[in-house]
């Protein structure tokens, strides 16, 4: 009874915690994914942002972003400039990864102009979506031309 009445008073304590975490499938394949991860503890006055690229059985690898504000909206866009390759954008923030071996992850210090559409493709967000962190792709054009047809478009998790 002691131990229970102990457990229940460290319950809220562990409510503050973040844990979660949205995924772009490329493809539509669990096995090749873009996903974005928020953790942080309740003593944490901020939220540990990092990608996950996926690509398996080949590669997956993790790449910490940067840190924000838990109560903070944030948008994270997800872009891709070039086949296996990919641009998250937050706020003025550019880094840029890749799928082929995983193991390519950069800040982007300034954006190159010479880009054909300019930063690429844009595939989707990572945010809150009625309180839920999610991915939610792009919707497809009236003409019927899909963005990132060729990689099968997005999906929630």
């Amino acid at each position: 009874m002691r131990r229970l009445l102990c457990c229940l008073l460290f319950l809220p304590m562990l409510s503050g915690c973040t844990n979660d975490g949205a995924a772009y499938l490329v493809g539509g394949l669990q096995s090749h994914s873009i996903s974005i991860v928020r953790e942080n503890m309740f003593w944490e006055k901020q939220v540990n942002l990092a990608v996950v690229v996926s690509r398996l059985p080949d590669c997956q690898r993790r790449h910490a972003i940067q840190k924000a504000s838990p109560r903070a909206h944030i948008e994270l866009w997800l872009l891709r400039p070039g086949e296996g390759t990919y641009i998250l954008k937050i706020g003025n923030e550019l880094y840029v990864t890749e799928t082929r071996t995983c193991e390519g992850f950069a800040r982007m210090d300034e954006v190159d102009e010479d880009l054909p559409n300019g930063l690429g493709t844009q595939l989707g967000t990572f945010g809150l979506v009625n309180g839920v962190f999610s991915f939610v792709p792009m919707e497809e054009p009236e003409d019927g031309a899909a963005n990132g047809a060729e990689d099968g478009g997005g999906q929630r998790p």
